[in-house]
Order: structure tokens, then C-alpha cells, then sequence
């Protein structure tokens, strides 16, 4: 129960830790094994990273070198798919910020071009009579006022 306990701190710890000083490394590690194979195994997905097929290269690896060998063995591909599902989660956040920027970018633009437009065609309106006119506030007419020095 007692080596229980210090693995499960371990994980707390170490958990992900890249950086650990080498004595708090040995430390835990040297108290749970299971801790210490399953940091090498992130480390060897770490090192694998950029390549294709990183995460299937990396479990058959640590297969190979006995890291969480009978666990992969037995899991392997359950560990794959949960990896991957973790790298597609984070590259599809990155695509929908990539993808909300360039609409609002292509808002903005659409915006300011309405504008221009109303302001073009009405001089003498105040910026409260554009922004009633182009449906947008105030300040996004003072911007494009601004921008384009109209």
C-alpha cells in the first residue's frame, strides 16, 4: 500500500514532467515501475512526434525494449487510438480557431466595405446615422473612418 501511495504521488507529480530533476526522477521512479516505463514510453512518443506513424512506431519500440510491453501488447491498440483521438482533438481545435479567424477576418472586411460604401455615399451623416444605416456600432464606423482616413 505504501509503494501504492508514493506511485500514485508520483503521478501527480511527475505527471508529463519533462523537465523533472534527475533526483526526483529516481526517486519515484525507482518506487513504481509502471511510473517510470510509462514516462519513457511518453518520452519515445515525444521523440517520434513529427514523424509519420509516430505513435504506432513508438509502441512497437517500447514493445521492442520491454517499456509497458505486455500492457501494449495486450492494449496496444486501444493506446493508439486514444493517442490519436488526442492529437485529432487538438488538431481540430486548432483548424475551428484557424477557421473563426478567417470569418472574422471576412466579416471585418465585409463591414468595413459597407461602410466606406454609406459613408461614401452620405457625407454629411453623422457616425451614429452610419452605424444605424450599416447596422454595426458606432465605434466600428469610427474605425473605418480612421482606417481609410474618410
Amino acid at each position: 500500500l505504501y509503494e501504492q501511495a508514493d506511485c500514485r504521488y508520483g503521478c501527480l507529480y511527475c505527471q508529463g514532467c519533462k523537465g523533472c530533476s534527475e533526483d526526483v526522477f529516481h526517486i519515484v521512479f525507482q518506487r513504481c515501475e509502471v511510473l517510470k516505463e510509462y514516462s519513457l514510453f511518453i518520452d519515445t512518443v515525444r521523440k517520434y512526434s513529427k514523424e509519420e506513424d509516430s505513435i504506432k512506431k513508438a509502441v512497437q519500440e517500447c514493445m521492442e525494449r520491454g517499456i509497458l510491453a505486455d500492457y501494449l501488447r495486450r492494449k496496444g491498440s486501444e493506446v493508439m487510438n486514444m493517442l490519436i483521438a488526442e492529437y485529432s482533438y487538438e488538431k481540430d481545435i486548432q483548424v475551428k480557431q484557424e477557421e473563426a479567424l478567417q470569418l472574422g477576418e471576412k466579416k471585418g472586411i465585409i463591414l468595413s466595405s459597407k461602410v466606406f460604401q454609406a459613408v461614401k455615399e452620405n457625407p454629411d451623416f453623422t457616425d451614429e446615422q452610419i452605424a444605424g444605416k450599416v447596422a454595426c456600432t458606432v465605434e466600428n464606423v469610427k474605425d473605418v473612418r480612421k482606417m481609410f482616413s474618410i
